[in-house]
């Protein structure tokens, strides 16, 4: 087959979540399928994407970059207020990475076309070619989160404006793809509402077991890690949760444990976290896995968020110990107490991870069971082969 995949950014280099997964999506269909990526450039580091991308034998047309982004400018907001659309979709509401689609569903004969999220979604008038609309979370959910958590009134406001946005945008525009993809049945079922059943496709975040793999030699007695973009604000309030909440109770039992806070462009608040007694704050590292292997416990304390954290699969393929909250593990289907640790409140929170530092064979156990669960249903491989068997499906039947 012949796919046009969408993209808002070059996902690489693996930076975020999200880009690790729309990069492992499309190194699996690109095996099977003739893969052309329309991509807009956001970052100095992207024409070493580009180049590695084309490595796996994509073709990448990359749109240059606009004055709009990464700022939200004042024409934004107006457009998105008069559009009603969601902010974070009308940043790429560019005529250029527009035009450029047009001259490719023109000029080539793609079988299929992949809109990654509704950042590129709202191109699909563009052509009547088969879709397939791909949502690594629930934005109106995130959004919804946002305005519970903040007692602001202005910012109370503007989350919800944003929440009622995207929740426009499920009812509307995701009923005119021929397919939905999601990465869990939570976010699956908010789709159903709206589109068709046999629409919805579960298409998991996942890992590579081959490349993250358990290695305890460079382990640290007592060292407590979570990764993620400290300039995303889940992120920012996670490690500012733990630190203020949770890291004092496990400081009483294990006086000398260390907090690393790994992720680049750390915000104020989050840099602030580092004159804490037992706190690091690393800013961006060229390699995650080295910390990885450093954690003796890998915490997850998320209240915000959607979708699925890929964070814990590459921990848990890592064979650690994962002590996370309901939100962090949402979407994941795994035993509580025997392949993560799933606690919400402070206490318990501390108590669970105070516990998988002193026992070693505990803490061992949990993080073996894990590594077996990836390996057996979050390997890249076979979701990339689900994937491609649902472009074929939709290829099949729009012909």
């Amino acid at each position: 087959m012949k796919i046009l995949f969408l993209s808002p950014t070059v996902p690489f280099p693996l930076t975020d979540g999200g880009r690790i997964r729309v990069f492992n999506l499309l190194k699996q269909i690109a095996a099977k399928s003739d893969v052309t990526l329309l991509a807009l450039e956001t970052q100095p580091t992207d024409a070493e994407g580009v180049a590695e991308l084309q490595q796996l034998g994509i073709q990448v047309h990359l749109v240059p970059n606009a004055p709009t982004l990464p700022r939200v400018s004042f024409g934004t907001l107006v457009n998105a207020f008069f559009k009603r659309q969601p902010i974070t979709v009308a940043r790429y509401d560019l005529s250029t990475y527009r035009q450029k689609f047009r001259e490719l569903v023109a000029t080539e004969n793609f079988d299929l076309v992949h809109y990654e999220m509704f950042h590129t979604a709202q191109f699909r008038t563009e052509t009547e070619l088969p879709s397939v609309l791909s949502q690594q979370n629930v934005d109106s959910a995130i959004w919804r989160r946002l305005c519970g958590e903040t007692a602001n009134p202005f910012y109370k406001f503007a989350y919800w404006t944003q929440q009622l946005a995207f929740q426009r945008y499920e009812r509307v525009l995701s009923p005119k793809f021929d397919a939905v993809t999601c990465t869990s049945d939570i976010d699956a079922a908010v789709f159903q509402r709206h589109c068709a059943a046999d629409t919805i496709e579960i298409i998991p975040n996942g890992v590579d077991v081959t490349h993250y793999q358990p290695d305890f030699t460079s382990e640290a007695p007592a060292h407590l890690i979570y990764i993620g973009s400290m300039d995303w604000y889940p992120n920012e309030d996670a490690v500012a949760f733990f630190a203020d909440e949770v890291l004092p109770s496990i400081q009483d039992k294990v006086p000398d444990v260390q907090f690393s806070i790994v992720g680049g462009n750390p915000s104020a608040r989050v840099q602030r976290l580092a004159e804490r007694e037992g706190v690091v704050v690393t800013g961006r590292v060229p390699e995650i896995k080295p910390y990885f292997a450093e954690a003796t416990v890998f915490v997850v304390p998320l209240r915000i968020g959607s979708g699925t954290r890929l964070k814990i699969l590459e921990a848990l393929a890592m064979g650690k110990a994962i002590v996370s909250t309901s939100v962090g593990a949402e979407g994941l289907d795994l035993k509580d107490g025997e392949e993560i640790f799933i606690a919400d409140a402070p206490t318990p929170f501390a108590g669970a991870v105070t516990r998988l530092l002193t026992d070693a064979s505990l803490r061992r156990r949990v993080g073996e069971n894990g590594r077996t669960r990836v390996e057996q249903d979050y390997d890249w491989r076979s979701i990339g082969e689900k994937l491609h068997n649902l472009y074929t499906k939709i290829s099949r039947r729009s012909n």
